[in-house]
């Protein structure tokens, strides 16, 4: 069978990131005894397993809610298995991308699919995603606050920069996304100067019929993202569901070293480093950030624990919070969504 171009693009991120982890792994544990790997995996407690597992079913769950929430005012029809499927979509694309661009223009094609008019849907994720970085930004400070003598201690002296670049990054992040879902003048100009490009090799009367239609689109971005700002219920939600989410995911870690029998490490300091990998990973412009979020787990959890340990944790953590957001996520994306809606 043949393969589509975005198919054969996407298994090639896929094959990129399988190259990258397994060379990080292979360099950085060369010297491990697999052996004392291989008991390691053969003793882990399924039952806390299980546990991450859900705390990371929990971390899609909070996110499809946000998203249901934010179509329903517009969209009553909207079934929650949609929700989820779009949020799946979202994942899958995020984790084969550098620095998670695939998800949104992902999520954006599948709503299109739904029926959902594209200055609609990009405001919903517009809106969905400022409130996801506002909220990592933010935690992450309450983090910081009762943990920032972990990631400072002084055998990891490289982790203030690394530290500093993460929140930088994601700050600025922020700053950007509000500009364009609120100052309309802002994103004509933006979307305006992208199009310019196109001056060299399109007729000037295709240029202005494709100017007219974009700023049609985004007129009814900023009229949806004006009534989103409006609704203080929803972002109040959407902030704590957010909040939720993000905790579930830095607590994953502490059950796996619970099912591997490590029970001495105390539970918001795996917090802060775990909420620390995330924070970096998502700025490092690999595919998922693959190579840096292995990188940075092996720099905070290595001082703690013996190489075969490390590893397994390693091994286990990747599984559970990357390689199933590529395996649900495909699953999501071969599921046809039966749920067309139109506007109350």
């Amino acid at each position: 069978m043949k393969l589509s171009k975005n198919a054969r693009k996407n298994w090639i991120n896929i094959f990129l990131i399988l190259i990258i982890s397994s060379a990080f792994l292979v360099w950085q544990f060369r010297d491990v005894n697999m052996q004392q790997v291989k008991h390691e995996i053969q003793s882990v407690n399924l039952w806390w397993i299980s546990v991450a597992f859900i705390f990371m079913f929990l971390y899609w769950l909070f996110e499809a809610v946000v998203l249901h929430k934010s179509i329903l005012p517009t969209f009553s029809k909207e079934r929650f298995s949609s929700s989820f499927r779009i949020t799946m979509i979202g994942q899958f694309f995020n984790t084969i991308t550098p620095m998670q661009a695939g998800g949104q223009p992902a999520q954006l094609y599948a709503l299109l699919k739904k029926g959902i008019d594209v200055g609609v849907g990009s405001s919903l994720l517009l809106f969905k995603f400022i409130i996801y970085q506002a909220m990592i930004v933010f935690n992450f400070i309450i983090v910081l606050i009762f943990g920032l003598h972990y990631l400072l201690n002084g055998s990891l002296p490289q982790v203030k920069y690394l530290v500093l670049i993460g929140f930088t990054v994601h700050l600025a992040v922020v700053i950007g996304l509000i500009l364009v879902g609120k100052s309309r003048r802002f994103t004509t100009k933006l979307v305006h100067m992208i199009l310019k490009p196109f001056n060299w090799f399109m007729k000037k009367e295709r240029i202005q019929k494709i100017q007219a239609t974009v700023d049609g689109k985004i007129a009814t971005f900023h009229e949806e993202s004006g009534r989103i700002s409006r609704d203080k219920k929803l972002i109040w939600s959407a902030c704590i569901y957010t909040s939720l989410q993000l905790w579930a995911y830095f607590a994953i870690p502490y059950f796996i070293f619970l099912g591997m029998g490590i029970s001495n490490l105390d539970v918001f300091m795996v917090i802060t480093f775990h909420a620390f990998i995330m924070m970096f990973a998502t700025v490092v412009p690999t595919p998922g950030g693959t190579g840096g979020a292995e990188y940075t787990f092996t720099l905070l959890f290595g001082p703690l624990l013996v190489s075969a340990k490390l590893l397994t944790a390693l091994l286990i953590w990747r599984v559970i919070t990357y390689y199933s957001c590529i395996i649900f996520g495909g699953v999501a994306m071969a599921i046809p969504d039966k749920n067309k809606v139109k506007p109350d």
